[in-house]
């Protein structure tokens, strides 16, 4: 039986086929690739009695979640590059993705550079437009195993997480992504997505991701997280974003991840303020564990509520947030017109006075919040709090009917709130097993606390100090 590797458009001729290895994650040894080989063929066959001659049979494949040996990847290498039957074409030639990652988990060294070399060889004479290599162990020795499926004009959207990347291999990468010897262009310059995640490139590799992102011009998928790049990284990583998007570049950013940055000093919180505040197309932003505390949180949301974009999506867990920075997150709820679907705020000093600013801002609102998932596990809420959430969920969630989980974990409620969380929202609520049953929460919070202490104002950036701040983060 084999397995359904494509579905039909909705056209009448389909479209191409994915290749996909069929079973469970696991070592792939010579004798499972032929067997893998053989059953491609007959589902390519099977699709080109569909489509006739001359048509692509296939343009997408996955190899991810598999271990091959050597021999393994140089049969599926020479299944791709040779002439498919009854054709003249090899396969590659109509392959425009190609996701390669984790394939050689386990393997030593020296043979996990065969492998990726072998298999990124073989897409020699392709077009690939999307790339995924995450999740391989690649030193420099790798990158120039994989330079063949990198070093492609046609490339769009790349990846690259979890791989272990140094300062010198960012390099590398960075040397071919900006490439422009032949005067026609970098490959950066036509990319709108490139994800960078858990490696350990430190404040280096921010500085070649900047270099990267300098030459990005029609970005519209972003992620540059967990990369040990620490303050001065994580400055030289915001002026870059800066930069680019106030020359106008990456007009169409939907999706930005600058999660576990270390956004701490008030040059980077400048340069968020202005480059989010020109994003008109954003709706997903992670910025979790980026030390903003409250005034960057300020920052963050003025910026957003001055770009006016869709935002869908916004996670702000782990920033130090106070009281007066969740009053700042509540007002860009109140103000954004009802279209959060996710709001995640995790692992912050917020209290029950901070859950009641959001709790009111989503209560108050005429717009029929479309909020899905509210996260605010770990924030050091008691009752006040949690009777402040269940108001604004209203008698049978009518006042947030779209709301389908909410997760409240690490905070401290008593046996009697427990029972009206639950009773209020029901197969919504997270799991409560890290709760502490004390209910001493709000033990400390003062009744008379002057909630509407004044603030100043955002001041415009003073430029001279701003770039004497920045000026060894700057790029040229």
């Amino acid at each position: 039986h084999l397995p359904k590797l494509f579905t039909m458009a909705s056209s009448s001729v389909p479209s191409p086929i994915k290749l996909e290895p069929p079973g469970e994650r696991g070592f792939v040894e010579e004798g499972d690739a032929k067997e893998m080989v053989s059953l491609w063929t007959q589902q390519l066959l099977d699709h080109q009695k569909i489509v006739g001659d001359g048509a692509i049979l296939c343009d997408r494949i996955r190899l991810s979640d598999k271990s091959y040996t050597a021999e393994a990847a140089r049969v599926i290498a020479s299944f791709l590059k040779e002439p498919f039957e009854g054709t003249s074409a090899p396969l590659v030639r109509g392959i425009v993705e190609a996701d390669l990652s984790d394939i050689i988990a386990g393997r030593m060294t020296e043979e996990g550079l065969q492998v990726l070399q072998t298999v990124c060889d073989a897409f020699a004479d392709s077009e690939l437009v999307d790339v995924n290599l995450s999740d391989n162990a690649i030193g420099e020795q790798g990158i120039g195993a994989c330079k063949t499926a990198l070093d492609k004009k046609s490339l769009e959207r790349l990846a690259l997480c979890n791989n272990g990347l140094s300062q010198e291999t960012m390099a590398q990468v960075a040397d071919i992504l900006t490439n422009d010897e032949d005067g026609t262009g970098c490959i950066a310059s036509n990319m709108t997505k490139i994800h960078f995640y858990n490696n350990m490139s430190g404040e280096g590799g921010a500085k070649e991701f900047a270099r990267i992102l300098e030459r990005c011009t029609k970005l519209e998928d972003i992620r540059f997280s967990s990369t040990r790049a620490g303050k001065a990284g994580s400055d030289i990583v915001a002026s870059a974003f800066d930069a680019s998007l106030s020359e106008g570049h990456n007009p169409n950013l939907v999706k930005l991840d600058f999660c576990d940055n270390n956004f701490a000093n008030k040059a980077s919180h400048e340069a968020l303020f202005r480059a989010l505040g020109t994003t008109k197309s954003l709706n997903y932003l992670d910025l979790r564990d980026c030390d903003l505390e409250d005034d960057g949180i300020k920052k963050v949301c003025h910026a957003l509520f001055e770009s006016d974009s869709a935002l869908e999506h916004l996670d702000l867990s782990g920033n130090g947030v106070e009281k007066q920075g969740a009053k700042h997150i509540a007002d860009y709820i109140r103000d954004c017109g009802g279209k959060l679907k996710v709001l995640r705020l995790e692992d912050n000093e917020m209290t029950s006075k901070g859950v009641e600013y959001i709790a009111a801002a989503f209560h108050g609102s005429e717009d029929g919040h479309m909020i899905e998932e509210i996260q605010v596990n770990t924030c050091m809420v008691g009752a006040i709090g949690a009777r402040a959430l269940i108001d604004a969920f209203g008698p049978g969630g009518k006042d947030l009917p779209n709301l389908k989980s909410i997760f409240l974990n690490g905070n401290s409620f008593a046996e009697d709130v427990m029972g009206e969380l639950e009773a209020a929202f029901d197969d919504r609520l997270g799991e409560m097993d890290d709760n502490d049953s004390d209910g001493d929460a709000d033990d400390d919070l003062s009744e008379d606390e002057d909630d509407d202490e004044d603030e100043a104002p955002i001041p415009d950036a003073e430029v001279d100090d701003l770039a004497d701040a920045m000026g060894k983060s700057l790029v040229v």
